[in-house]
């Protein structure tokens, strides 16, 4: 099987597996597991932030900085495509009772202008919602893994002190920006008052993720990880192979990033294929058919059913993220099944 549908079916390698096996484990309720404030303390030291907090997923990361920069009726300003209104923006009206402001923009990156009109386009009385944070996301999912420029996220930060708003920085495929910019994590935490990372998607870890901000704000946020049901106890196993992950797996998402390029300049040249975008900036590659008459979801089925697959991103857009199990020969592989699949849709035609 060919899975291009996310980086998050990486599965953790042999050596992984035996890091885990033997890590030193306590109950991370009372801040007693050895390998959990280990991985803490090297993300501490990693991004300059005060304090980490290691929870279960990228969404609960994000779900927990919302909560504790804001109050229930707040408002929180976004692009649209961003993962935290795309997916996530009934669960956070229900759970941190924001109200979502989603800028729509030309090329998906939110920038000081688009956030000076949502303040300034409506009323702002005291019984109305008020903004008070805004979420920028990098690398951006639904702009096919496009890196969020810097300069731009440093004059968001700029505008957040000047306007007293937070400014929180999913980063879920954070590093796979940072190997491709080569700005230091550090130089990205700065320009932020809260990060989230991800350790279970291109790193290869099995689960977890990192909440990292200033001390009062993790300490708000370990509340209400444990109001959300996060509270794991004996977590040192998880987090080993989460720190595995990040102390040996980063340099490979450049090898990622090649062969995304790769696949990309291949579906290039099938005629019936449309890129979404031309430029592979990380290891994402949006694509859309030409042949109207072809369904793409009989198209995709067309493609499971010979061992491949793809993630619906929209009614007629695919997304295929290359991963830690993907290599150029299953690239190539994958080439020839849609050839095959888009040959056989043209021989139905003319019968």
């Amino acid at each position: 099987m060919i899975d291009l549908r996310s980086d998050t079916v990486t599965q953790p390698c042999k050596d992984m597996r035996t890091y885990m096996a033997n890590a030193p484990v306590g109950d991370d309720a009372y801040e007693e597991d050895k390998s959990v404030n280990l991985l803490q303390d090297y993300c501490k030291d990693l991004f300059g932030k005060e304090e980490a907090l290691f929870v279960t997923s990228g969404m609960m990361a994000n779900r927990l900085a919302f909560l504790i920069q804001t109050s229930p009726g707040d408002e929180v300003i976004t692009e649209a495509s961003y993962h935290v209104n795309f997916f996530d923006s009934a669960p956070m009206g229900a759970f941190a009772g924001v109200v979502m402001n989603p800028c729509r923009t030309e090329d998906g990156i939110l920038r000081c202008s688009d956030v000076e009109r949502a303040i300034f386009s409506k009323q702002r009385y005291d019984y109305f919602s008020q903004a008070k944070l805004i979420s920028i996301e990098n690398s951006i999912n639904g702009w096919a893994g496009k890196i969020f420029p810097f300069e731009e996220m440093r004059s968001l930060y700029k505008l957040s002190r000047h306007q007293n708003i937070s400014l929180h920085l999913d980063g879920a495929r954070l590093f796979n920006s940072h190997v491709i910019t080569n700005i230091p994590l550090k130089t990205y935490a700065s320009n932020a008052d809260t990060v989230s990372v991800c350790f279970s998607k291109g790193l290869g870890a099995p689960y977890g993720s990192m909440l990292m901000g200033k001390k009062e704000l993790i300490q708000r946020a370990k509340k209400f990880r444990l109001w959300l049901g996060g509270g794991v106890h004996q977590a040192g196993m998880l987090a080993a192979g989460a720190y595995y992950a990040l102390t040996h797996n980063l340099d490979h998402l450049k090898e990622d990033h090649q062969l995304a390029v790769y696949f990309a300049e291949k579906l290039k040249d099938i005629d019936e294929i449309q890129l979404n975008r031309e430029e592979i900036e990380t290891n994402m590659v949006q694509f859309s058919l030409k042949t109207p008459q072809l369904k793409t979801d009989v198209f995709m089925e067309k493609c499971s059913q010979r061992g491949l697959h793809f993630f619906p991103w929209l009614p007629n857009v695919m997304r295929a993220i290359v991963h830690r199990h993907i290599s150029q020969e299953n690239l190539d592989e994958a080439i020839e099944i849609i050839k095959l699949a888009l040959l056989e849709n043209q021989h139905r035609k003319v019968v």
